[in-house]
């Protein structure tokens, strides 16, 4: 794959070329490589929800198919004329990550060429007993406005650190067994030196336009005064 340099591969992660495959992962899990460097679907189906169909890997392993979204997303669904975007998201995680932001830790990669086109899948760290936002958010809460405003703190402090994401919705947070919140699917997050604050209102125009089209469908009912919360949460942080 003479199109894939390792100059390309973020710090901690080691690449390696297996015919129409090429793995990425962490340094220090060389094992992995043998996990991940099969041509065949990996792990087993998971019950967790999602965009994509995900699969586990024993013991604490997530397998997460990187698709297109968007208009066309069921003609390109997934094929990537370049693994740029997963070698960002790598990077960018990795980023978020030694900050102090919650995300899953990205272990690796697998990419298979098939005529102009990368198949990918994205290895992370299970984070266990958890639950997207949404679905969390279904059932009577009396802590959800406590939770949105834990959700803009959390966008605050990402923001600050010049990081947007492209994808941010209430299913693309992650709310942990001791009440934490997690950030997922960074594959369409992009880092600057410092984020414009027009990018800013436009992230957090999504993520609450987001939470209005789910209550807007009866999936979720909050109570009045939740976007406040969100945005307190938010402007708490904000530089």
């Amino acid at each position: 794959m003479e199109d894939m340099d390792r100059d390309t591969v973020p710090a901690g992660y080691a690449m390696e070329h297996r015919g129409n495959l090429t793995l990425v992962y962490r340094s220090d899990m060389p094992r992995l490589g043998e996990t991940i460097g099969t041509h065949g679907p990996l792990g087993r189906p998971s019950p967790l929800s999602g965009r994509t169909s995900l699969r586990i890997i024993e013991p604490d392993m997530v397998v997460r198919p990187v698709m297109h979204g968007g208009l066309f997303r069921h003609v390109t669904r997934w094929r990537f004329l370049s693994p740029a975007r997963t070698m960002r998201e790598l990077a960018v995680s990795d980023y978020l990550a030694s900050h102090g932001i919650p995300t899953p830790e990205i272990l690796g990669a697998r990419m298979m060429k098939t005529g102009w086109f990368y198949r990918i899948e994205v290895i992370s760290r299970l984070v266990p007993e958890a639950a997207d936002l949404l679905t969390y958010l279904e059932g009577t809460r009396d802590d959800s406005r406590e939770l949105m405003r834990k959700a803009g703190v959390l966008v605050g402090r990402m923001h600050d650190l010049g990081v947007y994401h492209a994808d941010l919705h209430v299913k693309n947070l992650l709310l942990d067994s001791i009440g934490d919140l997690w950030i997922l699917d960074l594959d369409k997050a992009c880092r600057f030196n410092r984020l414009p604050g027009y990018m800013k209102r436009l992230n957090v125009k999504r993520f609450i336009g987001s939470v209005k089209k789910w209550q807007a469908k009866g999936r979720i009912s909050l109570p009045g005064a939740w976007e406040l919360s969100f945005r307190a949460g938010y402007e708490e942080t904000v530089q």
